[in-house]
């Protein structure tokens, strides 16, 4: 069994649980999980969690992603990306201008409502929204709050614009590529998709699924690595009670000085470097204690 995190560089034309399933047979690890799943066509970033690791899957912070989108003027299809049908087409982005364009991309940061697309995985009355969609059914989805914190034009070279999103987890950049291209009077569709960043995962780290069938488990993460959590000790003689996940007082630690709020996690370490727990600071009946929550002893 292999307990363990990876920063996989996923390659589009596949999808993101037959890319785990193939992981999951190269390492024979039965436990997998993931957040924030990429559609087939698209490519970067998964974080992928093995065995015992996917009790961190909850503490991953991906409230920020990023991404490099290729987009294209004058069509539009049913998935908003090319792998559907041409639904729409029109010439109107022959009359667009650079700085027309430059001012509708960066028109879109900040705080906004989105539609989320038909062909995606949201549930509507038990079933999810592709279901209905590949069935010819097309139902109102309600628009949700999303943010896109940054939002830079790389390049226009009309009918195609490509631009960098950093977004909110939640944020569909086939919705956005929509988005841009009604602004502009026109259609679009989404061509190309590379996610960067995903909370602390980036593609500069990432390793392909060549490279760890070629290396094995030794380029992947231990579970703790991807968490930016501050590290505290635990003594010897206290290691039994944070084993079996009794709460802990500040006596029971190395450190003298233990400089946490009331509600923030930690990781908690033997005197030997042996990670035990993803641990929190809490308040029971006046007390202050430090309580392991996830062991993974």
């Amino acid at each position: 069994m292999f307990d363990g995190t990876a920063n996989i560089l996923k390659p589009p034309g596949i999808s993101s649980f037959a890319l785990i399933k193939k992981l999951r047979w190269l390492l024979d690890e039965k436990k997998a999980g993931h957040t924030g799943t990429l559609d087939p066509a698209a490519a970067g970033v998964l974080a992928v969690c093995f065995g015992k690791a996917t009790k961190i899957i909850p503490f991953l912070d991906d409230s920020r992603k990023e991404y490099i989108c290729e987009m294209k003027l004058g069509t539009r299809t049913d998935t908003l990306d090319l792998e559907g049908e041409v639904i729409r087409e029109d010439l109107n982005w022959n009359q667009l201008s650079q700085t027309e364009v430059e001012a509708v991309v960066l028109s879109f940061k900040g705080k906004q409502k989105q539609i989320p697309p038909m062909y995606s995985a949201l549930h509507y009355q038990g079933k999810r929204l592709y279901q209905l969609a590949r069935k010819g059914i097309e139902v109102e989805r309600e628009s949700r709050e999303i943010e896109i914190f940054k939002i830079d034009l790389l390049e226009v070279k009309l009918p195609i614009i490509r631009f960098k999103a950093e977004v909110s987890r939640g944020t569909y950049i086939r919705s956005l590529v929509r988005d841009i291209a009604e602004k502009l009077n026109t259609n679009g569709v989404m061509t190309f998709l590379l996610r960067t960043k995903s909370g602390t995962f980036k593609i500069e780290d990432s390793v392909s699924y060549e490279e760890i069938e070629a290396e094995g488990k030794d380029l992947l993460q231990n579970p703790y690595e991807p968490l930016a959590f501050p590290h505290y000790t635990i003594k010897d003689e206290e290691f039994q009670r944070a084993e079996n996940g009794n709460y802990l007082i500040k006596d029971n630690f190395v450190e003298t000085n233990i400089e946490l709020d009331v509600g923030d996690y930690f990781l908690l370490f033997s005197e030997t470097g042996k990670f035990i727990a993803i641990s929190q600071h809490l308040v029971e009946d006046d007390y202050h204690i430090y309580q392991p929550l996830k062991v993974f002893i």
